[in-house]
C-alpha cells in the first residue's frame, strides 16, 4: 500500500493526475479512514477540476479529524477558485486558527482579499506570508503587484530598496525599481537602475531597450551601434530585448518590427492564447464606437483626432471616448474639446483592465479603436484589447506599426504606408483609406502674439533648416546627413526643439567633432500649439528624421507652408511623411537615398526661387488639400467602420478593405 501511495505522489509531481487517480481509485476502499491518503486523493480531484467531489471528500476528512489543517486550506482554495469568497475566507481563517504560522493559508487568503478588492487585508496577509517564508519570491512579487494597484509609489520604492538589499544579484528588482523611478519622473536614477539590471543579467527582458531609449532621449550615441546590433540579433532570435516603439526608433524593417511586437505581446501574455468569443453583433440603428486612449489632451494624437470626433455622424454612430490618462491639465483645450465631442465620455483612469473590458461589453461597444498601440509607457492599456473589449478591434494612429496580436482585427493605413508585398508583416488586416491615413483639420487657431526671429535666437540672414520632432527620433544616421548638409551650405543654421540640457550639450559636441561651429545649432523649447504654429514660418525647410519620420509635426509644417524633406523607408513609421507629402501633391520632396536627401536639401537652400515656389505651392494648395478636408476624411473612416461592422455581422472573416 505504501508503494502505491508513493507512486501516486510521484505521478502528482509529474502532473499526471489522471494516472494518479486510477491508482487512487483502486486503493480508496481500503483507506476510507486514512485522512492523509484522502487529503492526497482530494488534491487529485481538485487538480482534475472535479470540485464537487473534492469538497465532499475534504468535508468527510474533517469529520474523521476535525483538527487536520490541510483539508481546511484545500477547501478554501476550491471555494476561491469557484469565486465563493466568503466560504474561502471562512476556511482559511479556520486553518490559520489551528496553525497561525501556516504559510499556504496566509498566502491563499491574501489572494482572496485581493480578488474582492479588500487591498488592506490582502497587504496585511502578504506581509505575514513574507515573514513566514523569507526569501520566497511569489509573495514578494504579489505584494509588489498589489502596491502598484494601490498606487503606493513611495512604498513600492522602499519595498524594492529592501528587496535589493536582500537579493542584490536579482535583476528583477532593479528593473522594477527603474520603472517606479521613471513613473516618478526620476529618469537619471531610473536609467542607473536599468544599467544595474543589465550588468547583472544582460538578457533581462527589455532592459537594453530602456537603456537605448534613454540614450536617444539624451543624444548620447556612445557605442549605440553595438547596442543596436545586439537588439537586432536578439530580436531575430526571439529574445525579449526592446519594446516595439524603441525598435522603431532605430530600425526600418517591417519584419523585425512585427517580430518585436509579437515578442512583446507574448511576454505580456494577457490572455493571448485564449480564444475569446463575444456575443454576436446586433442589427441596430446606430453602431457603438469606442475610442480608447490616455492621450485625449494636448498631445499629438489629441491634436489630430479632435475634429474627426466632432464630425462623426451622430445619426449613425454613438461615439464613446474611454480616457485612461491623468496627464492633462484642468485648462487643457484639447481635453475639454474632446470631452464635449464624444457622445459619451468615460474617465476610466481608476478602473482596472478587467473593469474597463466589462464596462465596454456592458455598453455593447461594437468597434473598439486603440489609439495607443505600443505607445504611452505606464499609461498604456493594451491588455484591454488582448482581453477583447469589443467584437471588432482596430489599431489606429497612436503607434505606427503592427500590434502583433490576432486580438486586433484591423489597422488603418493607406497605400503609401503599406505596400501589397508588405502586408505579411502585419498581424491585422489593412483598412486602406484614400489619400493619407492621418486625420487632420484645416481651421486652426493661431496665436495673435507677434513673434520675431530674435526671440528664438534665429539669424535674419541665414537659411534656417529645422526639425521639430521629439528628441528620441533624432538618430545618429539622420544627424550625420544634417552635418553633411550644413557643411555644404555654410550660410545656414539648424533649428531644433528641446528642453533637455544633456541633449543640447551632446548635439553641440557632435557639431564640434565634425568641425561645425556649435553656434549653428539653435534650440527652442516647446510652446502651446497655437503659438508653435505662429513661429513655424521662420523656418525655411524641415529636415525629416529617419527611420522614424515626422508625423504630427510634418502635418503642422505642411499646414503652415514650410516644406518637409523626407527619405522614404520600408516601414509604416518611415513612410508617414511620404504619405502626407503625396497627399499634398509634393512627391518631389520624397527622396529615396541618403545622397538624394542631401543633394535635394542643398539645392533648396541654394535656390531661393525654388524654395519660394515650394512654399507658394503649399499655401495655395492648403484650401483644397485632402489632408485637411476633415469632412471627407471622417466620411471615409465611417464608411470603413460600416463595412467592418457588416462583415462581422454577417460572420465574414476579416479581409483587407480598400476605399
Amino acid at each position: 500500500m505504501k508503494d502505491k501511495i508513493n507512486k501516486i505522489l510521484e505521478l502528482i509531481k509529474l502532473n499526471k493526475f489522471n494516472d494518479a487517480k486510477i491508482i487512487g481509485d483502486a486503493i480508496k476502499k481500503d483507506l476510507e479512514q486514512n485522512h492523509e491518503f484522502l487529503n492526497i486523493y482530494g488534491y487529485i480531484l481538485f487538480r482534475l477540476e472535479n470540485y464537487e467531489d473534492a469538497i465532499k471528500l475534504y468535508k468527510q476528512i474533517l469529520k474523521i479529524k476535525p483538527d487536520y489543517v490541510f483539508p481546511l486550506n484545500n477547501l478554501a482554495n476550491i471555494y476561491s477558485k469557484l469565486d465563493k469568497f466568503e466560504d474561502a475566507i471562512r476556511y482559511f481563517n479556520r486553518a490559520l486558527k489551528l496553525k497561525p504560522d501556516y504559510f499556504e493559508a496566509s498566502y491563499g487568503i491574501s489572494d482572496v482579499y485581493y480578488k474582492i478588492q479588500n487591498y488592506e487585508n490582502a497587504l496585511s496577509y502578504l506581509n505575514k506570508s513574507i515573514q513566514l517564508k523569507p526569501g520566497y519570491l511569489p509573495p514578494v512579487k504579489s505584494k509588489l503587484h498589489l502596491l502598484k494597484v494601490m498606487k503606493k509609489k513611495q512604498e513600492i520604492l522602499k519595498f524594492l530598496n529592501d528587496m535589493i538589499i536582500q537579493f542584490p544579484y536579482d535583476a528583477f528588482f532593479y528593473s522594477e525599481k527603474a520603472l517606479v523611478l521613471s513613473d516618478l519622473g526620476k529618469e537619471t536614477e531610473a536609467i542607473n537602475s536599468y544599467k544595474s539590471a543589465y550588468l547583472i543579467e544582460p538578457d533581462y527582458p527589455f532592459v537594453l531597450g530602456k537603456i537605448v531609449f534613454d540614450k536617444l532621449l539624451n543624444g548620447d550615441w556612445d557605442k549605440i551601434e553595438n547596442n543596436c546590433k545586439e537588439i537586432f540579433t536578439k530580436t531575430n532570435n526571439e529574445k525579449e530585448v526592446a519594446d516595439p516603439l524603441t525598435v522603431s526608433y532605430i530600425f526600418d524593417s517591417p519584419s523585425l518590427l512585427r517580430k518585436s511586437a509579437e515578442i512583446f505581446i507574448n511576454f505580456k501574455n494577457f490572455g493571448l492564447n485564449k480564444k475569446i468569443e463575444l456575443s454576436n453583433l446586433k442589427e441596430k440603428e446606430k453602431i457603438n464606437i469606442g475610442y480608447y486612449s490616455a492621450d485625449f489632451r494636448n498631445h499629438p494624437v489629441g491634436h489630430l483626432i479632435s475634429r474627426t470626433i466632432e464630425l462623426h455622424d451622430k445619426s449613425k454612430f454613438n461615439v464613446h471616448g474611454f480616457y485612461f490618462g491623468k496627464k492633462h491639465k484642468p485648462d487643457d483645450d484639447y481635453h475639454l474639446r474632446l470631452k464635449k465631442a464624444f457622445h459619451e465620455y468615460h474617465d476610466v483612469s481608476n478602473k482596472s483592465d478587467e473593469e474597463i473590458v466589462n464596462f465596454s461589453r456592458d455598453l455593447e461597444i461594437d468597434i473598439a479603436i486603440d489609439l495607443m498601440g505600443h505607445t504611452g509607457g505606464f499609461e498604456n492599456r493594451m491588455e484591454i484589447f488582448l482581453k477583447k473589449c469589443a467584437p471588432i478591434q482596430i489599431n489606429f494612429l497612436g503607434y505606427p506599426g503592427t500590434s502583433g496580436t490576432d486580438k486586433i482585427d484591423y489597422i488603418i493605413a493607406d497605400k503609401n504606408l503599406i505596400q501589397e508585398d508588405e502586408k505579411k508583416f502585419y498581424s491585422e488586416k489593412i483598412i486602406y483609406l484614400p489619400n493619407s491615413y492621418q486625420p487632420s483639420e484645416k481651421e486652426r487657431y493661431i496665436s495673435e502674439k507677434k513673434f520675431t526671429k530674435q526671440q528664438f535666437n534665429l539669424p535674419d540672414d541665414k537659411f534656417i533648416f529645422c526639425c521639430f520632432n521629439s528628441n528620441q527620433k533624432i538618430f545618429k544616421t539622420a544627424f550625420n546627413l544634417w552635418v553633411e548638409i550644413l557643411k555644404k551650405t555654410p550660410k545656414s543654421v539648424l533649428w531644433l526643439l528641446s528642453k533637455n540640457d544633456k541633449f543640447k550639450k551632446n548635439l553641440k559636441e557632435e557639431f564640434e567633432k565634425n568641425k561645425i561651429n556649435s553656434g549653428r545649432i539653435i534650440f527652442s523649447e516647446s510652446m502651446p500649439v497655437k503659438e508653435h504654429l505662429a513661429r513655424i514660418n521662420f523656418a525655411d525647410l524641415f529636415l525629416d528624421t529617419f527611420p522614424y519620420n515626422a508625423h504630427t509635426t510634418c502635418n503642422d509644417s505642411i499646414w503652415a507652408g514650410v516644406p518637409v524633406l523626407t527619405k522614404i523607408g520600408k516601414s509604416f513609421h518611415s513612410r508617414v511623411a511620404s504619405s502626407l507629402l503625396k497627399t499634398s501633391d509634393l512627391d518631389e520632396l520624397i527622396t529615396h537615398s541618403d545622397e538624394e536627401y542631401v543633394s535635394k536639401a542643398i539645392k533648396i537652400a541654394n535656390d531661393e526661387k525654388y524654395l519660394k515656389q515650394l512654399k507658394n505651392k503649399l499655401n495655395t494648395f492648403r484650401d483644397i488639400n485632402p489632408l485637411f478636408n476633415s469632412k471627407l476624411y471622417t466620411k471615409n473612416l465611417e464608411q470603413a467602420y460600416e463595412i467592418v461592422f457588416q462583415n462581422h455581422f454577417h460572420k465574414k472573416i476579416p479581409e483587407d478593405i480598400y476605399l
